[in-house]
């Protein structure tokens, strides 16, 4: 549900597995968009120029897009265990991509489903995950009557004042969670000299 709590990945992790000779590079990361993905690739095909294969998978968007890439694996032996490790780790906004070099010995469809889940496994557990709670702002102008008013319901929706201009009115730019903005909202509409404007979210 949107303005809801979700987890994401903390920080970059990474991984290296061995699998009869072939070798799997995985990275994971935050990652929100097809233009972020598409840095994140351009930057580990810099680190891995003599690479043929990078797979990868993401989990981002509102609502939820999930996207799986097998980098020239047969089909779904690759990108669909990444998004298996994604969806398993229960991150969103977030990538992986694993980097295979050859090794000289093919593993077979099994084979490669389980290389490629287990090093995007490996590395979604050392980036580790951090709960986000989107917020929102909020300007406020209200009079000098309604402070007292006004700063129990902030205090109450758990919102943080961020500035504070005072003049002829008083000018108050807030930030709370998206969850609960439509509750206070409500409450601060309720008083004639208190009026509103959402801004941006994030």
């Amino acid at each position: 549900m949107q303005g809801e709590s979700y987890w994401r990945l903390a920080k970059r992790g990474e991984a290296l597995h061995r699998d009869r000779a072939s070798k799997f590079y995985a990275y994971a990361q935050a990652c929100s968009s097809q233009e972020e993905m598409d840095a994140f690739l351009a930057e580990l095909k810099k680190i891995h120029p003599s690479a043929r294969h990078f797979c990868w998978a993401a989990r981002w968007g509102q609502p939820l897009e999930e996207r799986a890439h097998d980098g020239g694996e047969p089909a779904h032996s690759a990108g669909s265990p990444i998004l298996r490790a994604l969806q398993s780790a229960g991150v969103l906004q977030s990538a992986v991509v694993v980097v295979r070099y050859f090794g000289g010995s093919k593993l077979g469809i099994p084979g490669l489903i389980a290389a490629y889940l287990q090093s995007a496994s490996e590395a979604i557990g050392h980036a580790g995950s951090v709960e986000v709670v989107p917020m929102q702002q909020v300007r406020l102008w209200h009079s000098y009557d309604v402070i007292g008013s006004m700063e129990l319901i902030l205090k109450q929706s758990e919102a943080r004042i961020l500035e504070q201009e005072f003049a002829t009115h008083c000018i108050s730019l807030v930030e709370l969670a998206v969850r609960d903005w439509p509750l206070m909202e409500g409450r601060l509409l309720a008083f004639p000299d208190i009026r509103v404007e959402a801004l941006g979210q994030g």
